[in-house]
């Protein structure tokens, strides 16, 4: 089930606050196992998609605990909290399109 996240958060650089906002598409199968014997490429294909929604989904989780660190914080540690999570934002929407280009 594929779906979006999207966050919201701001931050200022020498005085002037500025406001970001990301969304990125993903979904949640990553837990999923099946246990089908696929041979040949298909095969390593098919475990380097569950790698990757694993992946992607761990990510997601990290992402929420990092934004709810980063409210606890502030000055330039919460706002290089909030680049991080912007990175991690980043990397899902990548890992999320190459999962959909591996199911074309």
């Amino acid at each position: 089930m594929e779906h979006t996240h999207e966050h919201t958060h701001t931050h200022s650089h020498d005085g002037v606050e500025h406001t970001h906002t990301h969304t990125h598409p993903h979904d949640h199968e990553g837990h999923e196992h099946t246990h089908d014997h696929v041979h040949g490429a298909a095969a390593g294909e098919e475990k380097t998609t569950a790698v990757l929604r694993y992946m992607l989904d761990h990510n997601v989780h990290h992402c929420a605990e990092l934004k709810e660190l980063a409210q606890g914080l502030s000055g330039e540690a919460q706002h290089q909290l909030l680049h991080a999570v912007e990175a991690f934002d980043e990397a899902n929407g990548h890992l999320a399109k190459a999962i959909e280009a591996m199911q074309k």
